[in-house]
């Protein structure tokens, strides 16, 4: 039997490609959890910021000294959350995360810094939910976010180089972690993301989803499984009833970051925020 995962309520959202829609996913994620849940904090430990960005954040961004502070001095996390008309918190990305990512790898435990000194002390303020966008690239900040989770949200969109990105974070991080915890640590969902209107066969979207249900369904949320008979009957008679599977492209969600919300906050009828409630429940459940 599976080891059940030991519940922290810290969730990364991750995967070694960048444009694969990870801050998107990561901010929704945070406000849906938040409205649904309880107190969450976005902590963006991704050097290119965007997240941080997205919400506004701009200035704090580029003010330097104050992460490295509190990872490698005594400065407590609280001293740089933000707090947001969004209702989640936020601890913001800085341009100096090359800086500390290079000073992690001469530290000893190098692994559990940013738990040790970024999200436990987070989790003893009383945040009940941390959502760390990690970043894209292989290097010392985004194992630290990995093994301070232990539980993981991987985003994928169609075209060349998602699969392999995919297959990269899962061999070379994800299921070795997962297997140095005994099977505690968890994948809790791979999600399409990022997807046209068109399941058509020879289509970039229609081969990533064949490939997610063929060769990942069992990480797959509810939203993004489609069966071999649907399949069969989209072909022969059109979609039908048949939901499109996976989080689609959609205005209120690229315009929502243009005013710095969370696509709940500015367009309440964005039929994708379903999927986004889908994995604030699985993380409330599982992480």
């Amino acid at each position: 039997m599976k080891p059940q995962t030991s519940q922290n309520g810290v969730v990364a959202v991750c995967i070694l490609k960048g444009g694969m829609g990870k801050s998107t996913i990561a901010i929704n994620l945070a406000h849906r959890l938040q409205e649904n849940y309880g107190e969450t904090v976005y902590v963006d430990v991704d050097k290119n910021g965007h997240g941080t960005e997205f919400l506004g954040f701009g200035n704090a961004y580029s003010k330097n000294g104050h992460l490295e502070e509190v990872i490698f001095r005594d400065t407590h996390p609280s001293e740089l959350v933000i707090e947001t008309e969004c209702g989640f918190s936020v601890v913001p990305s800085s341009t100096e995360m090359s800086t500390i990512n290079d000073r992690m790898k001469n530290q000893m435990n190098a692994d559990v810094i940013l738990k040790n000194e970024v999200v436990d002390p987070l989790r003893a303020d009383g945040y009940e939910y941390v959502v760390l966008d990690t970043p894209g690239d292989p290097s010392k900040v985004a194992d630290n976010a990995l093994v301070a989770a232990q539980s993981f949200i991987v985003p994928v969109i169609p075209g060349q180089g998602s699969i392999s990105g995919l297959e990269r974070i899962m061999e070379s991080q994800l299921l070795p972690i997962i297997e140095a915890t005994d099977g505690a640590a968890d994948i809790l969902a791979i999600t399409p993301n990022m997807l046209s209107e068109s399941i058509r066969p020879n289509k970039p979207d229609r081969r990533l989803l064949e490939d997610l249900n063929r060769n990942w369904a069992d990480y797959l949320p509810p939203y993004a499984r489609i069966t071999d008979e649907q399949w069969e009957q989209i072909d022969a008679n059109g979609r039908g009833d048949i939901p499109l599977p996976g989080i689609r492209e959609r205005d209120a969600l690229s315009d929502s970051f243009s005013n710095n919300e969370p696509v709940a906050q500015y367009d309440a009828s964005c039929d994708q925020i379903k999927h986004f409630d889908t994995l604030a429940e699985i993380v409330a459940e599982r992480a």
